[in-house]
């Protein structure tokens, strides 16, 4: 029998507000944990566009840009693997702890990776740095976790929508400043930039957030984990080959290592799931998976990362090669679909806490849709994919913002690190199928134009990738027509937590520093 302990300090309990924070307190965290957006999103938007620099810098050729792209892949991949592993300990050990603890440890690694140049001619050191600077990728579900965990429930909404924006603004500023500081001084100014802020900001953090009451009384699950970590390895990294070139030729999905990659990532899954009904403290308890909102979620998750992640690499993709765009002008021309992001996000938020989260993703889901399609139509000159980008960007805005409060409200309160968590790693591994599909229908779309004098995507290939896009986007509309309207954890469960739970909802004091 699973014993969860879910533990409220009292001034969380006999609060004026609802949850014993202020309201300066809570504005505070916000804007800290959205500066961990913007930082880490400033990076990760160079880190494709860099490459060429970066292999320059390791006298690496044409040939070697599989090895390369490593430097991006094995973040996706350590990342994916850490989500869910820092998001179980977050419901066990304190969510401001292990946020700390990955805040530290991608300060560090942000600083080394900046000097990896100068410490190996090899670029495997780098990918080395890169791999660790991934396991930071946990920051995300434990700063959500964190927002409903301390925020009043009228404002975690808001909050979540004010995050989500925070992403979109961090890729505008990565393109553009992190642009300007790549082609003028060098692609290790990126992490020497943001090093000073990432150990600022994980200072503060310590000092200043609070640690959350809540708590899960279990143990690790660390077969359960190993399982995990070994299906989402194999996984990723047989998804991501597929685009690799061996002698010049990509490698494809019927290469005999991708085959064998993926054949063993459905056996570790299988493994898993035979796995979870035996462990004592399961890594994920089988039941909250099958309720009903975060089933629908998790594959509208797939669904979302798969189509838009797809088109914004796609639409990068297109502006470099055929509008011949250098990183800064990529970046102004995907600044419009910023700066809707910027202003829906917090406004999805207060729609969100006003009519739910369901048809606001039906409606965010729909636009991105017509994005598509105005992007299939249009895409000859730069004005006409800075519209159909900006008509995404207000999508992405809905869905992203309604599907994180979806996941919350479907939840139960200590484990919401394990769940955000388990909806990122899917919505990670949709990013990560669509845009490899996407390369095998560049890769066999191309020409050779004389003009810029190297090979071009044709029409044909854009045309099936947004149309592809809009296909996957219309099936989740169709899912998300499913999805319970709830506006807050207790409309979803009332006063007994998780179907199938066997927790008792309100149990003894967190033993946690709450000065922290």
């Amino acid at each position: 029998m699973q014993s969860h302990c879910f533990s409220l300090s009292g001034d969380i309990l006999n609060s004026n507000n609802g949850n014993g924070k202020s309201k300066h307190y809570s504005t505070f965290v916000l804007l800290l944990l959205a500066s961990i957006a913007i930082m880490a999103m400033y990076v990760e938007a160079m880190a494709f566009p860099s490459l060429p620099t970066v292999m320059r810098t390791y006298g690496l050729g044409p040939e070697d840009y599989s090895l390369a792209s490593w430097v991006v892949t094995i973040y996706l991949v350590v990342g994916a693997v850490s989500i869910s592993v820092f998001g179980k300990l977050g419901d066990i050990y304190g969510k401001k702890r292990m946020l700390i603890i990955a805040m530290m440890i991608y300060t560090v690694m942000v600083s080394l990776t900046g000097f990896a140049s100068d410490l190996s001619s090899s670029i495997y050191l780098l990918i080395v740095f890169r791999a660790l600077q991934g396991i930071a990728m946990a920051m995300f579900p434990l700063a959500f976790g964190l927002i409903r965990d301390e925020f009043p429930p009228d404002r975690i909404p808001i909050a979540q929508g004010v995050i989500s924006a925070m992403f979109g603004v961090g890729t505008a500023v990565g393109f553009v400043i992190g642009g300007f500081v790549t082609e003028t001084l060098g692609w290790q100014w990126t992490y020497h930039t943001v090093a000073p802020f990432a150990l600022i900001t994980t200072v503060v953090a310590y000092f200043k957030i609070r640690e959350s009451p809540v708590r899960l009384n279990a143990k690790v699950d660390y077969v359960g984990a190993a399982l995990l970590g070994a299906t989402l390895v194999t996984f990723l990294v047989g998804v991501t080959e597929t685009s690799s070139r061996v002698n010049g030729v990509p490698r494809g999905w019927s290469d005999p290592m991708v085959v064998a990659l993926l054949i063993a990532s459905a056996v570790f899954v299988t493994l898993f799931v035979l796995w979870l009904p035996k462990a004592k403290d399961p890594l994920v308890r089988p039941s909250l998976m099958k309720v009903k909102n975060l089933a629908l979620m998790n594959i509208t998750a797939f669904i979302i990362g798969f189509a838009l992640f797809t088109t914004i690499q796609t639409i990068a993709g297109l502006a470099a090669f055929n509008f011949q765009l250098d990183t800064i002008q990529i970046g102004l021309l995907l600044l419009p679909t910023s700066a809707v992001t910027l202003v829906l996000g917090p406004t999805v938020g207060f729609l969100v806490r006003r009519i739910g989260p369901k048809w606001p993703l039906t409606f965010g889901m729909t636009i991105a849709i017509v994005g598509f399609m105005m992007l299939y139509f249009n895409h000859s000159t730069k004005l006409d994919v800075m519209l159909g980008a900006t008509i995404l960007g207000a999508g992405q805005a809905f869905a992203m913002v309604s599907s994180i409060n979806i996941v919350i409200v479907s939840t139960p309160m200590l484990e919401t690190g394990i769940s955000t968590a388990v909806n990122m790693i899917i919505r990670t591994a949709g990013s990560v199928v669509g845009p490899a599909i996407a390369a095998v229908i560049i890769s066999q779309n191309s020409h050779f134009d004389p003009v810029v004098g190297q090979a071009v995507p044709g029409d044909i290939a854009y045309q099936t990738i947004f149309l592809m896009a809009s296909i996957v986007m219309a099936l989740g509309v169709f899912l998300s027509l499913f999805i319970l309207n709830q506006k807050s954890a207790s409309q979803a469960y009332g006063e007994r937590g998780a179907p199938g739970s066997k927790a008792p909802v309100v149990a003894k004091p967190a033993e946690a520093d709450l000065r922290h």
